[in-house]
């Protein structure tokens, strides 16, 4: 089982420990990461353990990514992060669609190589550079395998030369939801900065905030986050009664022959209808989540 997506938690994959934490299962992904948490002298040993870690990984429930690297040290990694029980890639640095899809091919290869059905890889793009943000709805339809976007804050602000913050990021962070929306793939991120995880009450109010902003999801660098995650971007107990009451009222008005209904001294129509029909169904994909989870590592694969 795949999704949806609300916490997706980096972890390095050659530090063994972090991979075998307990806490892992709470995550609804673990991001593996051969990345920026990797010393350039650990990249091997990375790559080397990396399918223990999936193992390990899946075995306590989330579902499985992993974060390659850039240029050629990613075509060294694409050939060992493909392979079952792994659902996504994240790709850093993408800055143009051209270059997502030499990656998609290469994904492609290394799926026939693994004996894995095509399209069984998908990606998440980070965008980092202004370079990529400029090019972003081009790249986000590059592929189909492409199915989120990740704003890459840290990396983001050096390239353009801003600071840091909920300020500066806000404009940002709001155009990558809808250049997401435009491709029809998942927006993950906060919309302020995010590498502190000692202040969990302003964590929370900033991941209430994101959700708000159409943001699905977030990745985290802690496990003391994820909670704070699950529960903010799922919907709420009155989220999901407003919701039954929307669709009911609005079936109810459809069978009358009328396209809208007032309820609650608001105006139900298609497009609010259709946000309430958006919302149960993430809830259920949750629900449904949670109830895997419940029955065992066996059942949530």
């Amino acid at each position: 089982m795949t999704g949806p997506w609300r916490s997706l938690l980096y972890v390095p994959a050659h530090i063994d420990r972090f991979v075998a934490n307990p806490r892992l299962g709470q995550a609804d992904a673990v991001v593996l990461d051969l990345e920026d948490s990797v010393p350039v002298d650990q990249k091997s040993n990375a790559r080397d353990r990396l399918s223990a870690a999936v193992a390990t990984v899946a075995a306590a429930g989330p579902d499985v990514l992993v974060r390659i690297n850039d240029g050629d040290p990613g075509e060294e990694d694409i050939g060992v992060a493909v392979q079952s029980g792994v659902s996504a890639l994240v790709v850093p640095k993408v800055r143009s669609a051209r270059q997502l899809i030499h990656i998609a091919d290469r994904v492609a290869s290394a799926e026939a190589n693994a004996e894995l059905a095509t399209g069984t890889t998908r990606l998440i793009v980070l965008i980092e550079t202004a370079d990529g943000f400029i090019a972003m709805t081009d790249i986000l339809r590059a592929t189909p395998r492409t199915m989120g976007v990740i704003l890459g804050a840290e990396d983001f602000a050096t390239d353009v030369g801003m600071a840091v913050d909920e300020a500066t990021l806000r404009g940002p962070r709001q155009q990558v939801v809808i250049a997401a929306a435009a491709a029809g793939v998942m927006p993950f991120g906060l919309m302020g900065a995010t590498t502190r995880f000692d202040d969990l009450d302003a964590y929370r109010t900033l991941a209430v905030d994101s959700k708000r902003f159409g943001y699905v999801g977030s990745t985290c660098i802690h496990p003391s986050q994820v909670a704070i995650l699950n529960t903010a971007f799922a919907p709420s107990t009155d989220e999901v009664l407003w919701a039954e009451r929307v669709c009911a009222a609005f079936a109810d008005a459809g069978q009358e022959g009328r396209g809208a209904v007032s309820l609650d001294g608001r105006m139900i129509d298609a497009p609010v209808a259709a946000r309430a029909q958006g919302l149960l169904s993430r809830h259920r994909s949750i629900e449904a989540r949670a109830a895997s989870k419940r029955g065992g590592p066996q059942e949530a694969r």
